[in-house]
Parts: C-alpha cells; structure tokens; sequence
C-alpha cells in the first residue's frame, strides 16, 4: 500500500497538465484534486493527511456502483417489460451525448435507478459501533453493554411495515412520475430512516450524487445501444450466511430515528 501511495502521490503532485498551467484554475473547474493540493499548500492538511485523502479518493467505494451495476444488467436482463420502457424513454430523447440535466430529467431512469438501491443496495448494511452501557433503543430493544450495533439496508428497505405488501417487489414506479417529485420522496424517506442505501444524515455519503450520475449515464448508454436477457438455462444460486459465532452480538436496527443519535 505504501508503494501504491507515494506512485499516486507522484502521478498527483507532478502531474504533466500541472505544470505546463500558467495560471491558477477557476473555482468552476475545480476538482477534489484542486481543493486537496490547495488544503496542503495552505496548511489545512499535512502531508499525512493529504495523503490519507488522496487514497480515499481514488479507492473509495468505486466498487460499490459496479455492484449495482451488476444487479441493473439481472434486473432489467430478467424483465424485459422494465428494460423496454427504459429503452423507450431514452430514445425518445433524440440525444446521444447527454447531459447530467438531461439525464435529471427521465422520470422512468430516476425511479429506476431508485428502486435499484432500495432492492438491491450495494452496502447492505454497516456494524461500526459499541455500545458502552447497557441502552434501550426506541424504547422497546434492550441493548447489553459490549454489543456491536449497526443498520442493515435490506432489512429496512424490504421491511412491508414500511414499503406495504410489495416491499420485496422492483417496481420503479413506487416512486412517482415526475423526476423532482421522485427524488423529492429519495429525500424524505431516506431523513425518516427508510430508505438508508447512502446512509443519512451526517454520515450520508459524500459521493451519492456522483454514484447516481453514473448510474444514470451508464444506463442510458446500455439501453441506447444493447439489447439483454438472461439466458433461460442460468440457475440463480443463493449463498448461504453463516450462523454468527456465539461470542458476537449484534443489533440491527430498523428505520428508527434513534439509530442516528448512537
């Protein structure tokens, strides 16, 4: 790990476009990059710290919307009325180089990929803390003291209690018809604790809007371009959780707004 730092570190700091500038970048063209090499030269980071952040920077969760990219090519692979409809707003467009205001824009991609990270949320779930005394959480879960506690993505966005009846189904259109009135509901179930596919509040994700983007354009540009389906032979495998040994203890809450304040 300490090779591949100091090669970013390099490829960073000496990087060719940077030192041919001969004038400082506008504060409209800034990128991570710029903002952490200005921390650094200001004094905000040390040079530890500014390394730390260009690691996390470049590893950090970028798998994550593979992962949901992977689940995108079963879903609408296995559905093609979902894959269709996507294809047909899309092309409706006339656009092949789009914008992020374009892609904003389609109400059936947005719910798409909405409903996307409610059934299958790349970070399922997050067991980070302990507890330090014994606590009751929402007033009906006693927690011992020395419990690992956390939230589980699937548990509360598949729960019926919250979702109705079709909460383990992938209905996009769950979500409204309208893209502003569809994010508008991203947003109000993801603040009551219902919808966590980027956690919330203060620990909320600070890539969401990239990652959204990405999937947004990425799937614009599939269905544009390819036709899927799952092949009729393919047996979907599950695998089996193991049983958690005896000396972990855990609790998973559920959309409970006391979760956030541990």
């Amino acid at each position: 790990m300490k090779e591949f730092e100091d090669l970013l570190y390099d490829l960073v700091r000496n990087r060719p476009r940077k030192l041919l500038r001969k004038s400082p970048v506008k504060a409209q063209d800034e990128l991570v990059v710029h903002m952490l090499e200005r921390a650094l030269e200001e004094g905000t980071l040390s040079e530890e710290q500014f390394r730390a952040n260009l690691k996390i920077t470049f590893l950090t969760a970028h798998e994550n919307t593979q992962q949901l990219l992977s689940s995108a090519f079963w879903q609408l692979g296995h559905d093609q009325t979902i894959q269709d409809k996507l294809r047909a707003e899309v092309l409706a467009t006339g656009i092949t180089d789009p914008t992020t205001e374009t892609l904003s824009k389609l109400p059936y991609l947005t719910s798409l990929v909405c409903e996307l990270l409610r059934v299958y949320p790349p970070v399922s779930q997050l067991i980070n803390r302990v507890t330090t005394e014994p606590t009751l959480l929402a007033g009906t879960v006693r927690i011992p003291e020395g419990t690992w506690v956390g939230w589980n993505a699937p548990g509360v966005q598949s729960n019926p209690a919250v979702w109705g009846p079709t909460a383990r189904e992938f209905i996009p259109g769950r979500w409204g018809n309208k893209a502003e009135e569809i994010m508008a509901k991203a947003r109000r179930e993801t603040v009551k604790g219902k919808y966590i596919a980027f956690n919330a509040y203060s620990r909320k994700c600070l890539g969401q809007g990239y990652a959204l983007l990405e999937m947004k354009m990425a799937l614009f540009e599939l269905v544009r371009r390819v036709k899927w389906t799952i092949d009729p032979r393919y047996n979907l495998k599950l695998t089996s959780v193991r049983r958690i040994p005896s000396p972990f203890k855990a609790a998973l809450t559920s959309s409970r707004e006391e979760y956030w304040r541990l």
